[in-house]
């Protein structure tokens, strides 16, 4: 059984294999981290970060640093293998998603949040996504398909899907917070993307915090302390 190394300075992380019952529940393989003060009767704000092309569901945790105390994470896993390592939402071809498979990985996706409420005391009204590289295409896709399941979106060096025709230029995403960040120096996927994904959410309502950091395909000091500040406003503010 694949199971990642995950950090070890976390005592409240919980690993979900595919031998646990909340792995049937789910749908996915994922890792938890649950406040203690947390109940069914008082839940706790939610973070989903979804990994990119390649990862699992231990390569998240570097971006904890940018949660508040009080908000659980939970970090999931892609549902398919690459034959060589890690695991992918969804395949492509020359970073343009084949429609099938992105359409099956956003209904995985949520399946597997819905189900959260069910296994976890966390508060789906308070759903906030971090998608990093092919993991913030996943989040984008599901944020457009289902605009009034989530608190706010942070896409990190990653890219817009194609926005549906019935769809653009309307008022879907009133309000929504949305934090982008991209580097500049980015090779993997253009900075372009990140330009016109910042394009796509202005012209769907979205309230957009954009940045460009001179990097390649990753965070910096910088970026980190955006997000850090853009999360936390989001917490205070509900």
């Amino acid at each position: 059984m694949y199971k990642p190394a995950l950090p070890n300075n976390i005592d409240s992380l919980k690993w979900v294999g595919p031998d646990d019952p909340a792995y049937s529940d789910s749908g996915l393989v994922h890792c938890t981290d649950i406040p203690e003060e947390a109940t069914q009767a008082n839940p706790a704000p939610v973070v989903v970060m979804v990994h990119g092309w390649g990862g699992d569901e231990s390569v998240m945790w570097l971006f904890r640093q940018t949660l508040p105390s009080g908000v659980a994470i939970i970090t999931p896993r892609a549902p398919l293998a690459l034959d060589s390592k890690g695991f992918i939402w969804f395949e492509d071809t020359n970073l343009d998603p084949i429609p099938a498979s992105l359409e099956a990985a956003v209904n995985t996706l949520e399946y597997f949040l819905g189900s959260l409420p069910q296994l976890y005391p966390v508060d789906p009204t308070r759903l906030v996504l971090i998608g990093f590289s092919q993991g913030a295409f996943m989040c984008n896709a599901f944020v457009v398909a289902h605009p009034d399941k989530v608190l706010g979106v942070a896409s990190l060096v990653g890219a817009m899907p194609p926005v549906p025709k019935e769809v653009g230029h309307s008022n879907l995403l009133a309000g929504l917070p949305v934090f982008i960040a991209h580097g500049s120096r980015d090779d993997t996927i253009p900075v372009r993307a990140a330009q016109l994904t910042r394009d796509a959410y202005t012209e769907l309502g979205g309230d957009v915090t954009y940045g460009e950091y001179p990097v390649a395909h990753k965070m910096n000091s910088q970026a980190m302390k955006d997000l850090k500040a853009w999360v936390g406003k989001l917490f205070s503010a509900r």
